[in-house]
């Protein structure tokens, strides 16, 4: 019988997929980028930068000049024709027809405060619309991981399953031939016939899985259907100090969910000056000139004409608007205050879940050198045994099982380690593009 020793070395190499040998493998980084080029919730997050931006333009806008012109016309009849006393002579008061055109100017001078508070409402607005698109970024990346590794995990546990089909027909023949010698039974050729038909069926329901999910890698990537998707043993993810305090500094800078909140709880805070000032004073000055008629001595006769206006505005009694604003705005600054530590306390639970279940895979994995070196072990024993007549071909297929999966079993949790790095860096917030 053939040694399953070269398995191992199989497993553990660098390219692990039986599908992905050609210059048409699919990195993780290359994954990675595709779905981030194809997220509609980047779309989404890019518009809504747009969005918080032209509303900034807007708050901008308020402060600069407005420029208008208006025509209108009006006909009045009757009109008031006034007569002299003693002469022919009589006055129309207004004409019947009456014409205006006109430009109108207006500038705001001094808000004391109003419009620069409205402006850094604004401006946090984009800052936290460029935020959530870091979010969904961060959500896309580690959502592809994920399906990435469960891909390269069904992609070695086929692996397995094909080598050992591989060796149960070598098994086969040397059974068809012992049977031939009389060394053997009948029955040792059907033990191993049925092995090799239950590990081909175990072979095809992985395929089916790993069909599923290659169509659900697409749908993210946006790749046509029946696009093949190949995929190979990524690097590993940077390292971390495996320290809860230092892991939770990081991730109050970074962590989406936290700058998210804090940036929250900046525009709650800068949305109390605002209401504070929306009822300050405001300084402006207009101009309107154009040509209307109805000037004496000719009514109907068209002439220049212009206005300049300096106003100051000063409100008095607003009925406690803007004391409600302020109140509004104050409650909404302490709601944030409060998702913001729900937030970090949130992270801090990923972290310290992260960081268990990379210290568990690790341990792990260390303990299943010691199980195929057993497995290893109770395989060549059985073999020799079986050899000398002193075990069946059963116990062989036995321990060679129990081997097997001691070997698909360090192949699974080598790739839930690294997956495990990579949840780390996640859960402090680390960017994967």
């Amino acid at each position: 019988m053939k040694n399953f020793g070269i398995i191992l070395t199989m497993l553990l190499g660098c390219t692990s997929s039986v599908f992905a040998q050609g210059a048409d493998t699919l990195t993780l980084s290359q994954a990675v980028q595709m779905a981030l080029k194809h997220s509609p919730s980047l779309e989404a997050g890019m518009a809504a930068i747009d969005q918080a931006k032209a509303q900034l333009n807007e708050v901008e806008s308020y402060a600069m000049p407005q420029f208008a012109g208006d025509a209108s016309y009006t006909r009045i009849d009757p009109v008031v024709i006034i007569a002299v006393p003693g002469t022919p002579i009589s006055i129309q008061t207004a004409p019947n027809n009456n014409y205006n055109g006109n430009f109108s100017l207006q500038q705001p001078l001094w808000a004391f405060g109003r419009f620069d508070a409205e402006d850094r409402v604004a401006e946090s607005g984009i800052k936290s619309a460029q935020d959530n698109l870091e979010a969904y970024k961060a959500q896309a990346a580690y959502q592809t991981t994920q399906i990435y590794y469960s891909i390269l995990t069904t992609d070695e546990a086929i692996r397995v399953e094909q080598d050992q089909v591989s060796v149960l027909q070598s098994n086969l023949a040397d059974a068809d031939q012992r049977e031939k010698q009389g060394t053997a039974t009948a029955l040792d050729t059907l033990n191993i016939q049925a092995r090799i038909s239950q590990t081909e069926s175990e072979i095809a329901d992985l395929q089916a899985s790993r069909r599923k999910q290659v169509a659900g890698m697409r749908r993210i990537l946006g790749m046509a259907p029946g696009t093949p998707v190949n995929v190979t043993r990524p690097a590993q993810s940077s390292q971390l100090p495996e320290d809860v305090n230092a892991l939770d500094s990081i991730a109050e800078k970074q962590r989406p969910e936290i700058v998210m909140a804090q940036d929250a709880e900046n525009t709650a805070r800068l949305q109390i000056d605002a209401a504070k000032e929306s009822n300050d004073p405001l300084l402006s000055a207009s101009v309107t000139g154009g040509y209307k008629n109805g000037y004496l001595p000719d009514l109907n006769q068209e002439k220049l004409n212009w206005a300049g206006t300096i106003n100051f505005h000063v409100p008095i009694l607003d009925g406690g608007r803007t004391h409600a604003q302020v109140d509004e705005a104050e409650a909404q600054y302490r709601a944030a205050q409060a998702r913001t530590e729900d937030a970090k306390l949130g992270v801090e639970d990923d972290i310290e879940q992260a960081l268990a279940d990379l210290q568990s895979s690790r341990s792990r994995v260390k303990l299943t050198d010691v199980q195929i070196q057993q497995a290893q072990q109770a395989y060549d024993i059985s073999v020799v045994r079986y050899k000398n007549g002193a075990a069946t071909n059963l116990d062989v297929l036995t321990a060679q099982s129990a081997l097997e999966q001691a070997r698909l079993q360090q192949a699974q949790l080598m790739f839930s380690l690294e997956l495990s790095q990579y949840n780390l860096n996640k859960a402090v917030g680390a960017p994967m593009w």
